[in-house]
């Protein structure tokens, strides 16, 4: 693939790449600031900015601004996450400049009408409930607050009731004004548009846009180990539970030993932790595993839903699975397969324009380069069986391993006596 890399006098970086063979095209604006970079108090700042870009600006109201890009059959949306906050349009090509327009409009031109912060207060705070009235996604939170304590990475993305309810419509504009800056923005695009059409739009769009220095996120402490499992008592139908084990930053040199580890593990049907739990012994519908990578932190969470009689054999069956990697390691056959499974997963990917964009736009966030798919695959080649297990060893250690239940238990001493703590 061939991509364009600019940074324009002003500050702004933009990464353009022409995909001639599709009809689409997709971009992104990509911007330096997610929870990592909250103080407490304003837990959830970043993600309530991100609601309120779509609220309307000086030129369109909420609906004009779904309409301008769904009503020609195009895709408006955002994501908030640790590191970055994303807003994103894909449209058919002959639409480009409306998907510039109508995101930059809401960038630069939003209102924050105060009735409108109170009424996507509310909405936030039933997305909050909504998750808590969900134990197969609250687990996943429990799991981060006990690796990580009281710290972003610890802390939920949307906030808390608590801090939502108190942020202001002055905490957000000056927290975009310090974070929504020139130096913390990156604009990718890709698509069946040329190059100079794609800067040139943008340059115009963003020309007068806020400058100010990067932002840099709140370092992460290490996982606290005062404690490795909690057990919240609720009513349910089935048992959720995640293992959790802190794991590698992106910049790690074992990270892609680590990714195969993973997909070994479970990732996907023919993993390890879906044919031994769910397709042998039948103790979970869901299970799987999944890495989260950061540049100074990362986070290897295993989590099954299982009837609630099954919960103990099944997280007992998960942590055999761990320690026998620990020991034995895969096989050659399974590198291979995986090997496979990841190169094919990744280049089947690349196919969409907004999978090409928003690849390239978070690697210019996080290396300031786009790293080559050849690469990519070449690291992926050069993994050795003696590779994955030495990473399987350095990871899964007795005192690495947490666990966070969900059900209606009241025994914790049952569940700690499969840590063996």
């Amino acid at each position: 693939m061939s991509h364009t890399k600019l940074e324009l006098p002003t500050g702004l970086r933009i990464i353009a790449e022409e995909l001639p063979h599709t009809h689409s095209v997709s971009m992104g604006i990509f911007t330096r600031v997610g929870s990592r970079y909250e103080p407490a108090h304003l837990s959830g700042v970043s993600h309530f900015l991100e609601h309120m870009f779509f609220k309307g600006t000086e030129r369109r109201t909420a609906r004009q601004i779904s309409e301008a890009i769904e009503g020609i059959g195009g895709a408006l949306n955002a994501y908030t996450s640790y590191d970055s906050t994303c807003y994103y349009a894909k449209v058919a090509d002959i639409h480009f400049d409306r998907a510039v327009d109508t995101l930059s409009d809401m960038l630069l031109h939003s209102r924050f009408d105060p009735r409108e912060i109170e009424k996507e207060r509310r909405v936030i705070l039933e997305e909050i409930n909504m998750s808590l009235d969900s134990p197969a996604d609250w687990v996943h939170q429990l799991i981060d607050e006990l690796m990580w304590g009281d710290q972003p990475l610890g802390r939920d993305i949307a906030g808390t009731p608590e801090t939502v309810s108190a942020i202001s419509r002055e905490d957000l504009l000056r927290y975009r004004d310090q974070h929504y800056t020139l130096a913390n923005t990156v604009i990718s695009i890709a698509g069946n548009v040329s190059t100079d059409a794609m800067v040139d739009a943008w340059a115009r769009a963003l020309h007068g846009y806020r400058c100010g220095p990067a932002s840099e996120p709140q370092p992460t402490l290490p996982p606290q180990r005062a404690c490795r499992l909690r057990l919240l008592r609720k009513e349910t139908e089935q048992a959720n539970f995640c293992l959790g084990l802190p794991a590698l930053s992106y910049t790690d040199p074992d990270r892609r030993a680590l990714q195969v580890l993973n997909t070994v593990l479970g990732g996907g049907m023919a993993s390890r932790l879906f044919q031994e739990i769910r397709e042998e012994r039948g103790l979970a519908y869901s299970v799987y595993s999944y890495t989260t990578e950061l540049d100074d932190a990362g986070k290897w969470i295993i989590y099954g839903g299982v009837e609630l009689s099954k919960v103990y054999d099944a997280i007992h069956a998960c942590i055999a699975e761990l320690w026998k990697l620990r020991e034995d390691g895969i096989t050659e056959e399974e590198l291979q397969r995986v090997k496979e499974q990841v190169k094919g997963g990744m280049l089947i990917g690349l196919e969409d324009t907004w999978a090409v964009a928003s690849r390239n736009g978070a690697h210019i966030l996080r290396y300031n380069r786009v790293v080559p798919v050849e690469q990519v695959v070449a690291e992926i080649e050069a993994v050795t069986q003696a590779d994955v297990r030495r990473v399987a060893q350095r990871l899964i250690t007795p005192e690495s391993l947490y666990l966070a239940v969900i059900g209606p238990y009241e025994d914790e001493h049952a569940f700690a006596e499969l840590l063996a703590l």
